[in-house]
């Protein structure tokens, strides 16, 4: 089902979005066989379908699997189909169906299990020693009926069992029937079994196999699989010193595992494409792996979810939510700054002058709402520890680096007017946000904290004579 047919509920609604639909299949394949000729194997409507044992899924929550319901050789030729149900057509969701071209989604790592711990005969506890994205693999033998139910978290409490409050907060369940994180698994009874979930994936280190019958199992009987969209590594960092080789391998390890298609804020709690959160990690994830085709991806979702008057929802794709909260300057300026990042990392304008109209769009909207240069518009600085910034400076400070963006993207483009009219918003926002937050005789900003001094001199709108 992925995204497109979400059925668990949560706050932002991808159950009720207006383009929610069934998937279809749709495939066209070019057999070219040693001596030249061709053949195509299309979908047509004489095709069958069935249900098969995965009688649910869901992205946000987990996999159900009833391996009572498996056809042995179903996929080998010679196969009884007569009981299967004839497919029927209907009409593709869009004109715009193109091939994938960013990097699939794989089970990159294999993680063993690095302890586990038997509470009773019916509840095993394991822990992989790390956290990842991905999904957990187990071998079990049991009675026909048995049901398995695997959860996932990140936490254990002091007795042992797992915390999932931190990650289930947003989810609103209508019963329980589809319990956050945890795949159910009911046995066959045929033997071993080999169970793992195929349309879904977690954010965990811990497991918690609970069984509706008494069970044997070792610690060898589960492992993890670190999966993320496939990018190949091209950065390497290595040093005299282990502990930043290790915050090196965690910070990339945190990375992909926010990276399933598009960039995304976590990967148990909410899977979302939160725009702010890509923006702080695009240069830790272009220096570190190739990565070109999932920003082309994504950005072309900018496109799409773009509003006429030039507006970004927070979270990108969306329900319909997010475009009137927590989606100003400071979050949704990814819509520049990752194609300008993509044009420094590369050399390759492309995704820039696609998205260029759509910056200009934006920022003349900002421009419209806010004349004096400043904006509020934004979250500002997320959960800050001990201090606050105003939000008023940190969205000036995105109004500025999209400002000066487009400026050098009109140059680039030949585009002499618009480089003329930007520079200028440009320079309007910094003299502006100077004249309000610089003390020119101590050359401190605002109360001097961490984020109003870092912010300021990691976008270059400290005036040049400092």
């Amino acid at each position: 089902n992925g995204w497109y047919n979400h059925q668990s509920t949560a706050v932002w609604y991808f159950d009720l979005a207006t383009w929610r639909e069934r998937p279809a299949f749709c495939m066209d394949v070019r057999i070219t066989y040693e001596d030249g000729s061709v053949e195509t194997i299309v979908t047509e409507d004489n095709w069958k379908t069935t249900l098969s044992p995965v009688i649910f899924n869901s992205i946000y929550t987990a996999e159900h699997y009833d391996a009572r319901l498996e056809q042995p050789g179903w996929n080998q030729p010679g196969f009884d189909d007569s009981t299967w149900k004839k497919s029927f057509y209907r009409s593709a969701p869009s004109q715009q169906i193109v091939a994938q071209q960013l990097h699939p989604i794989r089970n990159v790592e294999k993680v063993k299990a690095k302890d586990f711990t038997k509470v009773n005969d019916r509840t095993y506890v394991y822990n992989l020693g790390r956290n990842i994205a991905g999904v957990s693999q187990l071998r079990v033998k049991g009675e026909a009926g048995t049901e398995i139910r695997l959860k996932h978290s990140e936490i254990r409490r002091p007795d042992g069992t797992l915390y999932m409050n931190n990650i289930e907060e947003h989810y609103r369940p209508t019963d329980d029937s589809d319990p956050f994180q945890t795949d159910i698994f009911i046995l066959s009874g045929m033997g071993e079994e080999v169970f793992m979930p195929r349309f879904n994936y977690k954010g965990f280190q811990y497991v918690e196999v609970t069984c509706s019958q008494p069970i044997t199992l070792t610690q060898d009987n589960l492992t993890g699989w670190f999966m993320h969209s496939d990018v190949p590594p091209i950065g390497q960092v290595e040093t005299s010193n282990p502990i930043i080789n290790r915050i090196w391998w965690a910070t990339n390890n945190a990375y992909l595992s926010n990276l399933f298609g598009y960039p995304t804020d976590c990967p148990q709690r909410e899977k979302n494409g939160w725009t702010g959160d890509a923006n702080i990690a695009i240069e830790t994830g272009l220096y570190n792996f190739d990565g070109i085709t999932v920003y082309e991806k994504w950005l072309a979702d900018h496109r799409d979810e773009q509003q006429p008057n030039g507006v970004f929802p927070n979270i990108i794709p969306t329900s319909g939510w997010g475009y009137d909260w927590a989606n100003g300057l400071d979050w949704t300026s990814t819509i520049a700054i990752i194609p300008w990042q993509i044009y420094l990392f590369y050399g390759d304008s492309r995704l820039l002058a696609d998205c260029y109209e759509n910056i200009k769009r934006y920022l003349d909207h900002v421009a419209e709402l806010y004349p004096s240069g400043l904006t509020d518009w934004g979250l500002g600085d997320w959960i800050p520890v001990k201090s606050k910034t105003p939000v008023e400076f940190t969205s000036s400070i995105y109004y500025y680096v999209d400002a000066t963006i487009l400026a050098n993207a009109a140059r680039l483009f030949g585009k002499n007017d618009d480089a003329v009219r930007y520079a200028s918003l440009a320079k309007k926002i910094k003299d502006a946000f100077n004249n309000r937050y610089l003390d020119k005789e101590t050359g401190i900003y605002g109360q001097g904290v961490q984020t109003e001094l870092s912010t300021a001199l990691k976008w270059g709108i400290v005036p040049d004579e400092l």
